[in-house]
């Protein structure tokens, strides 16, 4: 049951495609209405011992990678009323549940807008004639909540303090049951009949509950059991297939990532710098300015030779389960933070940095905490796009020189910056993270393997020389590729985004344009350029948007979708062989961005 009616879709004046307006449900002889509603945003503060952390400013909304224009918010509270006239009106509802996507201290204020109060405090507050829902059962936080309004409540001790929680005064009914099918809440609401002609036709009397955990151990359903066998049958399969092309070695050799700039990390981390630009830009009003990642991060301690990199290769390179999140840094945290990532040099360690975004100078030979001596934004030099060719915005080769130089001051100027959780809440040796505000959390994060494999789903090249000069383009998907060979066999296509179809369009009219140049070999069309062509902004805010805007099955070498229906066809599920035709051509370069100059 999917709903969210303070969602809407302006173009139609409803809720979006595939979402319920809302559910009646009869049960025990009474009529049961259920609405669902989103939060907009939220924030957590200090407010003492029992909450030792600072301030948290969450949006989730912003987080969802190129959310639709025409898609709308309304207030919760609003929505909730009107929706209470309607249920308890045409639809003759007893009782109205609210299902919400909200964060604790949302739910709680809502539940008081929309008086889903407990059944003490309706002694207080008569409530049968007043519009409203009756109990919020709640979910987006990862834990488990019950409110002191409930009457009992087996396994949960509602007493202890739970984060954002201040407000509840046993006055209101909401319940929160975890996450991933963890815990579970059994629930039960003794009713009784309000007076003739009041607006609610019923009021939760009594209400008790019970948590159940899920443990190990515990009996399997075997209908659940079959999937997860052919999923992960799927799944081995699927990491065979290619995800890109490389046209030079990868060496990921923990011996050398860990101890100086390396042409791998740079790629990755280039390719994580600008995958939640979207959401940061609605935010903040600009993209992010840097990643701060470490080596360990950046696991296969091989070389893997120029060809093929499969979706198994990307996930032996990055292995670990913490999300991708972004800090907003003030010029000491980040200069700190860079200290303590070469605090351990020469040893071996997996703290050292691996950087995107800004150029770091330092000095091996000076002791730990002193060894930083610049650090520098990197930006686009004006007018070296081939402004003016006819090409796309951000589809030509930019030009990195320096901009801003970051100064080691406190309270100054912010700076967005990607990282690992795990490097956020202090590990590896970075002591400096913890307690700065989170643009992206961990909980709106995507894990890293994630962001690369969207990335390179999103990655196609073209090249033409003009005067000698070789132009590389990436703006675009592996996606596009299949749309155009579509649109050239003359094949209707009417459900792309038009963004998404602007960018067909002109891929489509340049290869008619630059036809004559196709005999120019890969090597030809990435050798001179390509390591500028990779940080473009314009080019990774492409590949993210595209594919975030489509649907990958065509090209992805594992559709999970299909796999979970149980149709998967031919070992390949369903998706074309000539996708690896598609794929993205890759040449990481090492740029001296990250520069020891003792070593110079």
């Amino acid at each position: 049951m999917t709903q969210s009616f303070n969602i809407v879709n302006e173009n139609t004046n409803n809720v979006p495609e595939h979402l319920h307006l809302f559910k009646v449900l009869e049960r025990s002889g009474v009529r049961v209405g259920i609405i669902g509603l989103v939060e907009e945003s939220v924030h957590y503060r200090n407010t003492g011992i029992a909450f030792p952390k600072t301030l948290f400013y969450r949006d989730w909304i912003t987080t969802v990678p190129a959310w639709p224009p025409n898609f709308m918010f309304k207030d919760m509270a609003k929505t909730g009323r009107e929706m209470s006239q309607r249920l308890r009106g045409e639809h003759q509802c007893d009782i109205v549940i609210a299902l919400t996507h909200a964060r604790v201290p949302n739910d709680i204020k809502l539940a008081k807008d929309l008086l889903a109060l407990s059944p003490s405090a309706q002694k207080a507050r008569p409530i049968a004639g007043e519009h409203g829902v009756d109990i919020i059962l709640g979910g987006h936080d990862h834990l488990y909540f019950v409110s002191k309004g409930v009457t009992a409540w087996e396994g949960y001790d509602v007493s202890i303090p739970s984060i954002g929680s201040q407000e509840d005064n046993g006055d209101i009914l909401v319940v929160k049951s975890g996450t991933d099918f963890r815990e579970l809440s059994e629930l039960t609401l003794e009713l009784e009949d309000t007076p003739p002609g009041s607006v609610r036709k019923k009021m939760i009397k009594a209400i008790h509950g019970k948590r159940h955990q899920i443990r190990p151990g515990m009996p399997s359903s075997e209908k659940l059991q079959k999937i997860l066998h052919d999923v992960l049958s799927s799944v081995s399969q699927s990491l065979k297939e290619p995800a890109c092309i490389t046209d030079v070695e990868l060496d990921l050799r923990s011996h050398l990532l860990r101890t100086d700039e390396m042409a791998a990390g740079n790629w990755f981390a280039d390719v994580l710098r600008h995958a939640y630009d979207d959401a940061l830009c609605t935010k903040c009003g600009s993209g992010s300015d840097g990643v701060l990642i470490s080596a360990g991060t950046l696991r296969g301690d091989s070389v893997y030779p120029p060809g093929v990199i499969t979706l198994g290769n990307i996930l032996e390179i990055l292995p670990f389960d913490d999300p991708t999140v972004v800090l907003e840094l003030d010029g000491e945290s980040l200069w700190d933070a860079l200290e303590e990532g070469l605090s351990k040099y020469p040893a071996q360690e997996g703290r050292f940095p691996v950087i995107s975004g800004f150029r770091v100078s330092w000095d091996s030979r000076r002791p730990p905490g002193q060894r930083v001596l610049g650090v520098c934004l990197l930006q686009e030099a004006p007018g070296t796009r081939s402004e003016g060719s006819g090409q796309s915005p951000g589809s030509g080769t930019p030009v990195l020189v320096d901009g801003e130089f970051i100064k080691r001051e406190k309270n100054g100027r912010t700076y967005k910056i990607v990282t690992r959780e795990y490097l956020a809440s202090g590990h590896d040796g970075y002591t400096t993270l913890p307690g700065h505000e989170y643009l992206v959390d961990d909980e709106d994060g995507q894990l890293m393997s994630s962001l690369v494999r969207k990335y390179l789903l999103g990655g196609y090249w073209y090249a033409e020389r003009s005067g000698g000069h070789l132009t590389i383009a990436l703006t675009g998907a592996n996606y596009v590729n299949k749309m155009v060979r579509l649109r050239e066999k003359e094949q209707k296509i009417d459900h792309l985004h038009s963004e998404t179809a602007d960018v067909v369009g002109r891929e489509i009219e340049h290869r008619e344009r630059h036809a004559h140049k196709h005999h120019l070999t890969i090597a030809q069309r990435w050798q001179h350029a390509a390591a500028n062509a990779l940080h473009s902004r314009m080019h990774y805010q492409d590949h993210f948007n595209i594919t975030a805007r489509e649907h990958m099955s065509g090209v992805d070498c594992y559709d999970g979708k299909k796999v979970r229906r149980g149709n998967e066809e031919d070992g390949k599920n369903g998706h074309e062989k000539s996708y690896k035709e598609d794929l993205l051509v890759i040449h990481p370069v090492v740029d001296g961005r990250f520069k020891d100059v003792a070593r110079s």
